[in-house]
């Protein structure tokens, strides 16, 4: 739980570096990758500053045992409802971690949101620049 606490406030601070101190080496692209974990953590803190965090008694612990990669997983409902200005129907926080034989740290993170229409924060492209012909 103290990792969990330590990685909510890195999102709720925007504070995108810091997190890696709570993940494992070898975890997802939104955090290993500097752009993308600058886009997520961002957006998070966005969603975090405007509608709150609920009380820990309303977020979700699911652990199985049989899953070889989402052993744990906690759901953090930060909104439910419709919010005009975005669009918004829904954003969670999803924290995943591996088995504890691999690590007890984070390796994936989830912002799972939901819209009405157009208006979605989009995530930053990868271009190949050695692509790119001037």
């Amino acid at each position: 739980m103290n990792i969990v606490d330590s990685f909510v406030a890195c999102l709720t601070t925007n504070t995108p570096d810091k997190i890696l101190a709570f993940t494992y080496p070898d975890a997802d692209h939104k955090i290993n990758d500097k752009e993308f974990r600058d886009f997520y953590v961002n957006k998070a803190s966005k969603f975090i500053k405007k509608f709150g965090l609920p009380p820990k008694k309303e977020w979700v612990f699911k652990y199985d045992p049989q899953n070889n990669f989402d052993r744990l997983l906690v759901r953090i409902p930060v909104f439910k409802g419709y919010d005009s200005a975005l669009n918004l129907l829904k954003a969670d926080i999803i924290i995943a971690f591996p088995p504890p034989q691999i690590s007890d740290k984070i390796y994936r993170y989830e912002i799972e949101d939901e819209y009405i229409g157009s208006t979605i924060l989009a995530a930053p492209q990868i271009i190949d620049t050695a692509k790119i012909r001037n």
